[in-house]
């Protein structure tokens, strides 16, 4: 059953909350929405439907503005990739320094997590689809490097995914049950178009478990401070459950425990001969990136490199100062 928006439904006093409540759910509250000052004039017809993770929108309006603002993701945002099909109209993306002029035909992509700007000349119509940026599985210095830039659908990959997901929308909208079997064929499509625009068709036939490892490994460095780093939690920011976590990353050579402890114990090491913490006590250093028990990281620190933490910092101390002094 699809969602559905119809402002010539509403009273003209409700029309511009009603639009902006929608611009909300895709975005989060940091959106800001410019509509025709007359209520009488504003209008919207927007159906959306969810293919498990993925939404789609038909949307038919006359916005003339949608502005993300730098203010910080809150909790209860879903960083989603936009990809945008322009049916009818003009629009002016921008992002990352990077501006298009779409026109009816071409696509174009979005980061919500990143400040954008979107200008709307008249009314137009589109389909919108948002993906999980976690679910799409593509490293963010990719994504930087397509947004807000007009991609044509005379590319073959590109005119078969907007063809897809135009017809996907109004069977969805119709309330077909099946259109849930299209999820990973949609998130499939955009990897696609993302990678073959960017000449990396190495990417784009790939299936998300190939590169689960790579998403987990670059999420752990990320969290690598977090006291609560644990299976269950990197498992369900994934979409995967803890078995299947343990099982790829063991096919990878991988021992998630090992591999998190070895990836802090670097971080402690690196700090201890760097002189911007000299000041920072062993201890401090060692809780900082997860090590709860001084006497069990000092062991584990020893073990790894063959010297402890106060010896390393130690020689690395001595060593500074001969320098020096030379």
């Amino acid at each position: 059953m699809a969602d559905l928006l119809d402002a010539a439904s509403l009273a003209p006093g409700d029309r511009a909350d009603a639009i902006r409540e929608f611009s909300w759910s895709v975005n989060g509250r940091c959106i800001e929405v410019e509509l025709p000052q007359n209520p009488n004039r504003q209008r919207a017809y927007v159906t959306t439907s969810a293919l498990g993770s993925v939404k789609v929108s038909e949307i038919g309006w006359n916005v003339a503005r949608i502005r993300r603002t730098d203010a910080p993701v809150h909790e209860d945002m879903v960083p989603n990739i936009l990809v945008s099909i322009q049916e009818a109209g003009v629009s002016q993306f921008r992002q990352g320094g990077r501006h298009g002029l779409i026109k009816a035909g071409d696509l174009a992509v979005i980061d919500n997590a990143k400040p954008y700007e979107v200008l709307f000349h008249g009314s137009v119509h589109a389909v919108l689809v948002r993906v999980p940026t976690d679910v799409l599985g593509l490293r963010p210095s990719l994504l930087d490097r397509i947004t807000a830039v007009p991609i044509s659908s005379e590319r073959p990959v590109v005119g078969a995914t907007a063809a897809f997901f135009t017809r996907l929308a109004r069977q969805a909208a119709a309330g077909e049950a099946e259109t849930a079997l299209f999820t990973e064929p949609a998130v499939d499509l955009i990897r696609a178009v993302v990678t073959v625009v960017l000449d990396r068709e190495d990417l784009a036939g790939a299936p998300l478990n190939s590169t689960l490892v790579e998403r987990v490994q670059e999420y752990v460095r990320l969290h690598l401070a977090d006291p609560d780093l644990t299976a269950e939690r990197i498992a369900a920011e994934h979409d995967v459950s803890v078995r299947w976590l343990y099982l790829t990353l063991s096919r990878a050579g991988i021992t998630l425990g090992e591999w998190i402890r070895t990836q802090r114990l670097e971080e402690c090491r690196r700090e201890l001969v760097s002189p911007v913490h000299q000041f920072m006590t062993i201890e401090a250093i060692a809780h900082r990136w997860g090590f709860a028990s001084p006497a069990h990281f000092s062991r584990v620190f020893k073990a790894a490199y063959g010297v402890s933490p106060r010896d390393l910092r130690s020689q690395h101390a001595a060593a500074g100062t001969e320098l020096h002094r030379q």
